[in-house]
């Protein structure tokens, strides 16, 4: 893989590790909040007297939101900055999460809930886009990675507190303790993202003559997905995500209700699905970025670990707490080791001026696979009556998933690069600068 400018050193600046900072926690919220439901849902369920098939409907009513507004999104993150569209996601799940500590009916939660989705569409291109703007193909696919493990960090951490503060206090201040997370991350993130990027966002195509063309945001989007590779990474995320989270929103339940443990050891389990996840993420990155083989490659091999580990997970004995917990941590290997570089694809695809339309336009499809997969789980347990019969049947998403993957052509990555260089509105003193860490 090329890169798009040569940096003169594989440090990384001070700079560069303060923007992924802010980038991480703010997208770190994005999925302590998504995630929140999910966690408290066995016992918000039973307070508010409501089926685990209307449950599961506030699951899939957020991602019907992000599925809504994660293409116009990334269109927009590319119209108007990549930072303006991350703040205003992040604000966005602060107005909600305080607005959910108060509803008492079964709608009133479900529109907050897709008002949260809608919010949270622009988070991902925006913040793929920032590290576009700040690492070189060299740094990318580890940056990539590393933040990568906040959907797995929010993961972990509200299962650490939500499960222990609703059985003291109730669900209704689990709410209440999630909805500080926005506002402490809007505040830092602003801080944060600052300074001049040295790969920064650009806005036009610039033509043979030396002229810079500026095009409609409808044309960008038939150019962006007329490419083979844009589409069997949307039809991987499709398969890959809708498993992903279709058995990371049902860990909790599956545990409580199928494998009959109660809430604290069920934290605890996802908590190491989490932690499990945030290794491997950061370690298919360092592998991505140092190893020979194509990213897709690497993506396909880690993608084909998910399905047996789902499938060991859904047998787990019951009463058997050492299988649980090593089935859970194996399956959070499975569920997101892959993600670092699918993502990192998504934009690499890209052209310059167009990454956010074409990891958003990828994403759509990964939030349509995400609110599928849970009403699948629910139609098959609605149907069948068994939680292992549900789980067993989302475990052949990865599959076709892995097969999509190996008709990616990573080429039109190296041809993007070309055309990211000949854009060439960034100064050699810029770069120098960025590598020096004096932004």
């Amino acid at each position: 893989m090329k890169n798009v400018v040569k940096s003169s050193s594989n440090k990384w600046t001070k700079r560069q590790m303060l923007i992924l900072a802010g980038i991480w926690f703010a997208f770190l919220i994005s999925f302590i909040t998504r995630l929140s439901w999910a966690t408290i849902m066995p016992s918000a369920i039973d307070s508010l007297h409501f089926t685990v098939q209307q449950g599961n409907t506030y699951v899939t009513a957020f991602y019907i939101g992000y599925a809504i507004t994660v293409l116009p999104g990334g269109m927009l993150a590319d119209k108007f900055g990549y930072k303006k569209l991350l703040l205003s996601a992040v604000a966005g799940n602060l107005v909600v999460m305080f607005a959910m500590i108060f509803m008492y009916g079964y709608w009133e939660g479900l529109i907050l809930r897709f008002v949260l989705g809608l919010v949270s569409g622009p988070d991902l291109s925006a913040c793929l886009g920032i590290i576009t703007e700040w690492f070189d193909g060299k740094k990318r696919a580890t940056a990539t990675g590393i933040f990568n493990t906040c959907t797995s960090f929010g993961l972990t951490v509200i299962n650490l507190y939500a499960p222990v503060v609703l059985v003291h206090y109730g669900w209704r201040a689990a709410f209440a303790v999630t909805a500080f997370f926005p506002l402490a991350a809007l505040i830092f993130s602003y801080f944060a993202i600052k300074g001049t990027p040295p790969f920064p966002q650009q806005f036009g195509i610039k033509e043979k003559s030396g002229t810079i063309k500026s095009e409609s945001s409808i044309t960008r989007l038939k150019k962006a997905i007329n490419n083979r590779s844009v589409w069997m990474l949307a039809i991987t995320g499709l398969f890959a995500t809708g498993a992903k989270w279709g058995v990371t929103n049902w860990a909790n339940l599956f545990i409580v209700k199928s494998l009959k443990f109660n809430l604290v050891i069920a934290g605890t389990a996802v908590s190491i699905f989490g932690i499990t996840s945030v290794i491997s993420m950061i370690v298919a990155g360092w592998i991505s970025d140092h190893s020979q083989w194509p990213r897709h490659i690497w993506a396909a091999i880690f993608m084909a670990i998910f399905t047996p580990t789902i499938v060991g997970f859904t047998l787990i004995p019951h009463g058997n707490l050492a299988l649980l917990y090593f089935w859970t941590g194996a399956m959070g290997v499975g569920a997101f080791m892959f993600s670092t570089i699918t993502n990192e694809l998504s934009v690499e695809v890209a052209p310059s001026d167009q990454r956010g339309t074409v990891s958003g336009f990828i994403n759509a499809f990964n939030q349509v696979g995400s609110f599928i997969a849970p009403v699948i789980l629910g139609q098959i347990l609605a149907t069948t009556g068994s939680y292992v019969s549900s789980y067993l049947i989302i475990s052949v998403f990865p599959i076709i998933a892995v097969v999509a993957l190996l008709f990616v052509r990573e080429s039109d990555a190296d041809e993007n690069v070309v055309e990211q260089k000949n854009v060439g509105q960034v100064s050699k003193n810029n770069v120098r600068q960025a590598t020096k860490g004096e932004f």
